[in-house]
């Protein structure tokens, strides 16, 4: 009934999502395996399943699931706290908040600002150039990749590696080529925990390390994934964040001007740019745990669950004008960008962080920027996750 993943409707999805809101708020979609899927469009629904633990799950074991066939990739993607619940979400989440306090975030400003400087010098003034490639993408990955500890020298076959876990054929990899990937991912990383095992480091991997070796019983694949997780989210959020922000404050003139002017505050536009035009469109899934009804909905045990935070913020019932780029709104701080309730992103500061300083930098060293090619020629990446562009040439 509805076109959700054509590059037509990638490219403006908002309309069919107001739509969605309207006539079918939760919209049940039979996917061609069978499977159930649920998605949920209105912020008042969407806020009820993210608070709801006990009919919704993240394990899909949990609602009477299987995991499918126990592959590397598998176990790689799903053992982590973006795919646990309860007991073992809080241990596994606990683990890795000592990378996210606000002191140690605020701490890694400087370092940041030096790279979004470093990054644009080296960007001649008078010439085309791709924002996603030569700016957006290189920021996050840097910074995660040195959070996490990863050697300079590794960090372009690491994000190879990571672009083969979320999104292999995005990038033009067989079956076959994305498992030769994570396999060689899997052998690196069991390395890399065993070198730091027998020589600690001040980085965010020797932390796991040392915490499964405290009686937290954190194993070689809850390892794996967990820096598999954190090296993915904590990039492909923010590469969104910049290039989506970029292209609305171009489509905003008079924004950008009240912006640069001191009229308006960074941290204002950043709330409104994740609310306006998001990173993630979507929630990762969720599962139903037992038959139920929800708002007037027959949920099946096993059902899948969506939540599309990108329509989610644009409910007119939760705010004012939705559709409207509005720096003065009262309202923009009930977004659900980064997600809601115990499995809200624990990265939503660092995200922010690099957002505002890349984006300030940008627009203060380049005032004059605006598109290289018309508007209707950008190509948005497809999926049902992330909300970002392929390129965005500038000039």
């Amino acid at each position: 009934m509805y076109d959700l993943f054509s590059p037509t409707f990638k490219s403006d999805p908002f309309p069919t999502y107001a739509k969605m809101r309207e006539d079918d708020p939760i919209y049940k979609h039979v996917s061609p395996n069978g499977r159930v899927v649920w998605y949920i469009t209105r912020h008042e629904e969407a806020t009820a399943v993210f608070r709801d633990d006990y009919h919704f799950c993240k394990d899909p074991r949990h609602a009477g699931a299987q995991h499918g066939r126990r592959t590397q990739i598998n176990r790689l993607i799903n053992e982590n706290m973006l795919f646990s619940d309860g007991a073992v979400h809080k241990r596994l989440r606990g683990l890795v908040n000592q990378a996210f306090t606000p002191r140690r975030i605020a701490a890694i400003e400087p370092s940041i600002q030096k790279l979004a400087d470093d990054l644009l010098a080296a960007i001649p003034a008078d010439a085309p150039f791709d924002l996603i490639a030569d700016y957006a993408l290189p920021i996050p990955v840097i910074v995660i990749c040195d959070l996490l500890g990863f050697p300079a020298a590794d960090r372009e076959q690491v994000t190879a590696w990571s672009n083969a876990i979320i999104a292999p054929r995005q990038h033009g990899l067989t079956r076959k080529e994305r498992r030769h990937e994570v396999k060689a991912f899997v052998t690196y990383l069991q390395a890399m925990f065993a070198d730091r095992r027998a020589v600690p480091q001040d980085d965010l991997i020797t932390g796991l390390v040392q915490a499964g070796e405290q009686g937290d019983r954190l194993n070689e694949e809850e390892l794996s994934s967990m820096v598999a997780m954190l090296l993915v989210t904590g990039h492909e959020t923010t590469v969104n964040l910049i290039g989506n922000g970029t292209l609305s404050l171009l489509r905003h003139p008079e924004a950008l001007r009240r912006i640069m002017a001191g009229e308006a505050g960074w941290e204002e536009a950043i709330e409104e740019l994740l609310r306006y035009d998001g990173p993630v469109e979507s929630s990762t899934t969720r599962w139903v745990r037992e038959d139920m009804e929800f708002h007037g909905h027959a949920f099946k045990q096993g059902d899948l669950i969506r939540i599309i935070l990108s329509s989610a913020n644009r409910d007119n019932a939760q705010f004012i004008d939705p559709d409207s780029f509005d720096l003065d709104r009262r309202d923009g701080k009930k977004h659900l960008a980064f997600g809601h309730g115990k499995h809200h992103c624990l990265g939503a500061p660092l995200a922010r962080l690099e957002g505002r300083v890349a984006l300030e930098t940008l627009f203060r060293k380049r005032p004059s920027l605006h598109l290289a090619i018309p508007e209707s020629q950008l190509e948005w990446n497809t999926g049902v996750l992330f909300r970002g562009l392929k390129t965005l040439p500038l000039r």
